[in-house]
Order: structure tokens, then C-alpha cells, then sequence
């Protein structure tokens, strides 16, 4: 492909990299830009006024590798930033070896959870990211940008990891931000417009899920009540019907929750906008049911997980069947629309355990009720679980395109194949509404999700163990990564002991500097 010369002015291109297949469309085919995107891109615009800012989100454009490559070499870019979750992180990798491969001196810059639990490791398994940003993104990526224009010692950029000649450096790590209203809104506006975007008024979450790697951390940060409701604001007059809290836990400080609630109805905003949240068992009560009914809440979202007491109890969820019939029971009181999600494959998972995870389904009858299947995500302590092959977990494979939420072939169980843990899965999915004789809420249901329903099924039938042939790779796809390393078990369970001190020290930060965040996070 033809690359012209390059204007003066520095460029950076953020990109949202493009799936291989589309597998799971509600992450693979999103209605909704990258938050993530806009996020950086404001700040940047913000902080760095001679770096000119474009942002190219290929799975919401629907873009192939081709078409995301013509795009980015169109711009000229000196610099290109890619976010990747986990089973994003190839894709990433192989499109940065594209753009490599056309134009050498543009520098790759990855970021994203992934990264951040394995920094190291990710570098060294993916030769085509030039650079690593680990944890937030928003100051570090600015304070990069100009160590790079004017030729400044990156090792005085605090939070990145970086290759000099055949050696990797990794600089001192950078402290979360404590106050986001020192955060500018995101630039919206460099995004491909949409009709659904996720917004983010906090950021972490004071549990220890063993299954989840809590990239944003222990410590919930948070908007102000003001600059939460002027965004949703802002994107109503942009075009948006709907818009979802990606908050780890909207409700997390009940008492500023309360204040968006009340907000809402002031500005009527629930009349002009479908709007939902994500939150937890703990951090809802009768009063805040009753203001997101009279917000005009389309849909509360709570994690599950599992319905097995002991299961529970392990999980770090901080979580018992009570607390979650409760809470439940209460957004039925104020006819409060619900959604849920379950795990299956647990520590010590078994078919009783499964059983009684389906049946507290069936007990709280979620309009949504979602199962997926567990994912040792690197840094979290399921993963160790996994490759120390303890509490009947066994790791499958690290090749990250494996480690979906739905359809995945990353771990399995001792004592239940893979398979029969897909078909108990889709099971779970059908019997909550049958039970319920929600024959045609089951049918709506399946025709909005039934792209991944058919995968699934098609995999539960075809018995393989991982999703290969699910999807079809460009032939180039493992020669362009060129990928020199891979993660042993060993990797991976020292993995998890250099994320929990990562976040120890986050939280001792807070206590430091901002301990009332701490105070804010309790229930009440």
C-alpha cells in the first residue's frame, strides 16, 4: 500500500482494532463506540495541543484488517494506539505487524487490561507494540507523546514499558487518578456516531472476585453528579437512545447514586433516553429502586455468579443467596427491569453446584439472564487456580483469541468436559424462561442474541474443546504477529502474585491521599 509523506504536525490515531469473526456480536459487532477511545483522545486534545487526534473504532464501523489498515495509512499517523482486552490482544498485535510492515517508523502503542496484568510478557509475545501503556491511560499516553516529540528519556514517563535495541524497560508505575473531574469529558465527537454508548461516572470496584482482574482497581473513583448527567446530556442532543453506565458498580457510593437518580428526574432525562446500570447485591436498597423507577430506568443489571452457598463464600464477592433473593425481590417490588449474570466452571465446580446455580435463575427471574462460562483472565486468581491445575480447574490453552466469555476453550474442568459444561450453559439460558412460562420473552430473547446462540450451539454440537475453525484467521495472521514467546503455567501464576501487590499499593495510595474514598464505598 502507497504511503505519502507525512505532514508536520504530529499525529496519533487511536484504534479500536477490528475481529477476526464475528463470534459474540454484542462485543464483536457493538452498537456502541470504545469508551476507552474517546476517553484518551479528550485528554490528549486537552493536554496536547500540538498532537493532532484521530480516533478509528473498526468493530463499530464494521472494518476488516484491510479496510482498518487503508484507513490508518490514509491518516499518516507517527503514532497509532490500539486498546485490547485479552481476546483482543492478538487482533491488535497482528494489525500493529500490518502497519509495521507498510510504513517501519510509526510507533505502536498498546494499553488495555491486558498489558497491564502482563506487561512484561506481553511485550515479549508481541513484537509488533513498540510501546506499553500500563494501567490508566489518559496521563501517561499525554506525558509519552511529548517525551516522544522532543526526544525526552521515556524512562521518566511513569506507568509504560518500552524496548530499547533487544532489552525491555518498564518504568516506575503511575497512581490511578483519586479525582476523575480532573478528566475532561470524552471527545464524543471523534467517535463514529451511534445510537448507544457506554459513559463511565466511576471507575473500580472494593471486591476481590477471583475471576476478575479488576484492571481499574479496589478503590472507586467518581465523577461529579454535575458532569455525569451533563454527558448524558450531551449525547441525548448527539443522537444517543440508549445509554449504559459502564461503571464496574453505578451504585457503589449510595448516596451520589442517589444524586444522579434524583438528577435524572430533574432533567427528565429518563423520558428523553433508554438508560441502564451495572451494580452489586450489596449496594442497593427500597429507596434507590423506587428513584430508578421514577428515573425511568430501562434495565438494572446485578452479578450473580453461582447459587451455591459455599461457592459463594469463596468467590470474594462478599455475595450470600439471601442478599441476592433480596435484592432481587425488591426491584420486583418497584417493577424495576432486571438483567443477571452467571458463572459456570467454578473452583470446585460440580453438577449440583451448576444445578443450583440454574435453579436461583429460575428463583429470581432476571428478564435477562445471561450464563457465561469461566475465563482465567491473566492476573486473576482463577488463572493461577488453573495452571497450578487446583480446585478442579485445568488451563487449556493460552492463546489469548481462546478467552471469550461465551464461547471460549481456555480452561476446563476436572471432572466436567468442556462440552457438557456448553450445553449445560445453553440449558441455563433456556430453562430460566421456561420454568417461568416465558415462552415468548424466550423468543425475543433469542432472536436479539441469536448470532451467538448459533455459535454456541454449533460448538456444544461439534464437541471441540476450543473454537478453532469457529473463526477464519488471515493466512498471515501468525507469521505477521511473529509471536517468539509463549506464557508457561509458571508465567501465569507469578502473574497473580505481581497483580495483587499492583493493587495493594493502589489502595494504599488511597488511604494516603484520599481516604474518604474508602469511607464511600462501604454500603448504607
Amino acid at each position: 500500500m502507497k504511503v505519502t509523506h507525512k505532514s508536520f504536525k504530529k499525529k496519533i490515531l487511536l484504534v479500536n482494532p477490528p475481529v477476526l469473526s464475528v463470534l459474540e456480536p454484542w462485543y464483536d459487532a457493538p452498537d456502541f463506540p470504545r469508551t476507552a477511545l474517546a476517553c484518551l483522545a479528550a485528554y490528549v486534545v486537552h493536554k496536547n495541543p500540538d498532537i493532532e487526534v484521530h480516533c478509528i473504532d473498526a468493530k463499530l464501523d464494521r472494518l476488516n484488517f484491510d479496510e482498518t489498515l487503508q484507513r490508518i495509512l490514509n491518516h499518516q499517523p507517527d503514532y497509532v494506539g490500539l486498546t485490547a482486552f485479552t481476546n483482543e490482544i492478538k487482533p491488535a498485535a497482528y494489525l500493529a505487524g500490518l502497519i509495521k510492515r507498510n510504513d517501519s517508523t510509526i510507533i505502536t502503542i498498546c494499553g488495555g487490561a491486558h498489558i497491564t496484568a502482563i506487561p512484561e510478557f506481553t511485550m515479549n509475545e508481541f513484537p509488533t507494540f513498540d510501546i506499553g501503556v500500563i494501567g490508566e491511560g489518559e496521563q501517561t499516553l499525554s506525558e509519552l507523546l511529548i517525551a516522544l516529540n522532543i526526544g525526552k528519556d521515556m524512562d521518566a514517563v511513569k506507568g509504560i514499558i518500552y524496548r530499547s535495541g533487544n532489552d525491555l524497560h518498564k518504568t516506575s508505575p503511575r497512581n490511578r487518578l483519586l479525582d476523575l473531574d480532573d478528566l475532561p469529558m470524552p471527545a464524543w465527537h471523534l467517535m463514529p456516531p451511534a445510537k448507544e454508548y457506554f459513559i463511565q461516572s466511576e471507575r473500580g470496584c472494593p471486591f476481590a472476585c477471583i475471576f476478575c482482574l479488576n484492571h481499574n482497581g479496589k478503590v472507586a473513583r467518581k465523577r461529579g453528579v454535575e458532569k455525569t448527567l451533563d454527558e448524558m446530556e450531551w449525547l441525548i442532543d448527539y443522537g444517543a437512545k440508549r445509554i449504559s453506565f459502564g461503571d464496574e458498580l453505578f451504585s457503589v457510593d449510595m448516596v451520589r447514586a442517589e444524586k444522579i437518580l434524583d438528577g435524572i428526574i430533574e432533567r427528565g432525562i429518563g423520558l428523553r433516553v433508554s438508560w441502564d446500570i451495572q451494580t452489586h447485591v450489596a449496594f442497593v436498597n427500597d429507596n434507590l429502586f423506587k428513584k430508578m423507577k421514577m428515573a425511568n430506568i430501562a434495565k438494572c443489571e446485578m452479578g450473580v455468579e453461582a447459587g451455591d452457598g459455599e461457592t459463594l463464600k469463596r468467590m470474594g464477592k462478599a455475595t450470600n443467596r439471601k442478599m441476592i433473593i433480596d435484592a432481587f425481590r425488591l426491584a420486583d417490588k418497584h417493577n424495576v427491569v432486571t438483567g443477571s449474570f452467571f458463572i459456570l466452571g467454578q473452583p470446585n465446580e460440580t453438577y449440583k453446584t451448576i444445578w443450583e446455580t440454574i435453579k436461583l435463575g429460575i428463583s429470581i427471574n432476571p428478564k435477562e439472564p445471561i450464563f457465561g462460562t469461566m475465563v482465567p483472565y491473566p492476573g486473576t486468581e482463577v488463572a493461577k487456580m488453573a495452571a497450578e491445575g487446583k480446585n478442579g480447574l485445568k488451563l487449556v490453552s493460552t492463546d489469548w483469541d481462546e478467552y471469550r466469555k461465551q464461547l471460549n476453550g481456555s480452561m476446563e474442568l476436572e471432572n466436567i468436559s468442556r462440552t457438557k459444561l456448553e450445553w449445560l450453559q445453553i440449558f441455563g439460558f433456556v430453562i430460566v424462561f421456561l420454568a417461568n412460562l416465558r415462552l415468548l420473552d424466550f423468543l425475543k430473547f433469542f432472536w436479539i442474541y441469536r448470532k451467538g446462540a448459533l455459535k454456541l450451539l454449533s460448538k456444544a454440537i461439534s464437541g471441540k474443546k476450543t473454537t478453532t475453525g469457529l473463526s477464519e484467521n488471515p493466512k498471515d495472521y501468525e507469521s505477521v504477529i511473529n509471536s517468539p514467546f509463549k506464557l508457561s503455567k509458571f508465567d501465569i501464576i507469578t502473574a497473580r502474585e505481581s497483580w495483587k501487590n499492583y493493587q495493594s499499593v493502589e489502595v494504599q495510595n488511597a488511604k494516603r491521599l484520599k481516604p474518604e474514598l474508602l469511607k464511600e464505598q462501604m454500603p448504607v
